[in-house]
Order: C-alpha cells, then sequence, then structure tokens
C-alpha cells in the first residue's frame, strides 16, 4: 500500500467521494446520498444503506453494505484498491449496488 501524508489521504478520499456523488447521479438510482462526518452514506428505497467512510489511522476506505465491510488502499496509477483481492473500489461498489437495485451498475471512479 502506498503510504499518504494525512492532507493528501483526504484530499483523495473528499475526491473520490465526489466522484461517487456524481456517479451515482448520473445512474439515476433509486437512493439518497448524504455526508456525515467524513463519510458518503447510500440509502436505497428497500431501507439498505452503502457506506463508504474514511480510516485515517490506516489511511483506508472502508466500503459498508448489508453483507460485509471491505478495505481499500490508495495505489498510485490504479485509484483504490481492496485490500483482499486487488479489485478496484468503482467495480466493487457498482456490484454491490446492482446487486441491491437488481440492475448493472457501472460507476467510472477509479483515479489514473
Amino acid at each position: 500500500m502506498h503510504e499518504l501524508s494525512e492532507d493528501d489521504f483526504n484530499q483523495r478520499v473528499d475526491h473520490v467521494q465526489d466522484l461517487i456523488e456524481h456517479a451515482v447521479d448520473a445512474c439515476d438510482l433509486d437512493l439518497d446520498m448524504e455526508q456525515v462526518e467524513g463519510s458518503l452514506i447510500l440509502r436505497l428505497g428497500d431501507g439498505s444503506r452503502v457506506v463508504i467512510g474514511r480510516q485515517p489511522a490506516s489511511r483506508e476506505i472502508w466500503l459498508a453494505t448489508p453483507g460485509a465491510t471491505l478495505h481499500f488502499g490508495y495505489q498510485p496509477g490504479e485509484g483504490w484498491t481492496c485490500d483482499s483481492d486487488g479489485e478496484l473500489l468503482g467495480d466493487v461498489l457498482g456490484g454491490v449496488l446492482g446487486e441491491l437495485v437488481g440492475d448493472q451498475v457501472e460507476l467510472d471512479i477509479d483515479e489514473q
């Protein structure tokens, strides 16, 4: 994992959360979004929640879904990658949202 300063980490998380908001808006999904204490919370019509939260101490983004919590570290040239399998945050989040809404969701949020 690439070591980020706290300021760089927070700027990158702010940026990717902004990208997520715009990408989700473009998909026209039935959900509400709100920022709460550095986390982006997506609330779906059926009550399900997905939380994209920052973990400054470990310099990770944690993706909390109804079934699991996944950890993502920043990799230069790739973006936010899952610690367990190296999958990109946008692909994982798109898959999670797709399963929850019952349709394919593609989010182009990964930094290059």
